[in-house]
């Protein structure tokens, strides 16, 4: 449940918001477009790969200007690249970078991303985070006595390529009418999945308001 006493956060209206999925759990090429979803088409030697783990590309239109932010960045980082270069798309282009939690099917790919652009990072830019995403992380699965590492990712990597983690505790702009929820309580311990802290401090999305065709 959001905590109502951190939701009061203004979000800016956009003309246009476009959202590109990198990868996700699945994906399937014979589904036909819709009115609000336009899916890549496979063709001979051309094929979206889906992964485990989840990455955006997110657009913002507002008065006439665009803003651009990734938001996630998969589990693996050669499988995101490819598909954004299928999409034709430039991750060069963003001006955030956006941590929903800190499981590595979201981070992972993040390091080897962020240096294949390194030349067009802007000093500073922010990487957005939660409060525990870079915490080590561990799994117990089912009849399992031994947890199994899940790996961490570290703060020092980031910042070692020019960007500014910021941590998020309250709603704030991510870039021009996107915003993060900052904190959402979530049970510390869910599906086997263990942390060394605790896991309801940064789970995050993005809101975004729709100009009324009047206006």
């Amino acid at each position: 449940m959001i905590n109502t006493a951190q939701s009061t956060a203004t979000i800016t209206e956009v003309d246009r918001l476009t959202i590109w999925v990198l990868t996700d759990n699945y994906y399937d090429s014979l589904v036909p477009d819709s009115k609000i979803a336009k899916r890549f088409h496979l063709s001979p030697g051309k094929s979206i790969q889906a992964h485990h783990g989840l990455s955006c590309f997110v657009e913002t239109v507002v008065d006439g200007k665009m803003s651009y932010c990734m938001f996630d960045c998969g589990l693996d980082p050669l499988g995101v690249m490819s598909n954004t270069e299928l999409l034709g798309l430039d991750l060069g282009m963003a001006q955030a970078f956006v941590l929903s939690h800190g499981h590595f099917d979201h981070w992972m790919g993040a390091v080897p991303i962020l240096k294949a652009i390194q030349p067009r990072i802007v000093r500073g830019m922010p990487f957005y985070v939660g409060e525990e995403a870079f915490a080590r992380r561990y799994s117990l699965p089912e009849r399992t006595a031994k947890a199994r590492d899940l790996g961490q990712l570290r703060q020092e990597d980031i910042e070692s390529l020019g960007l500014k983690v910021v941590q998020v505790k309250e709603p704030m702009p991510m870039i021009r009418g996107a915003n993060s929820t900052g904190k959402i309580d979530t049970k510390q311990c869910r599906l086997g999945h263990l942390s060394s802290a605790e896991e309801s401090r940064n789970p995050m999305i993005f809101g975004v308001s729709r100009r009324s065709s009047s206006t």
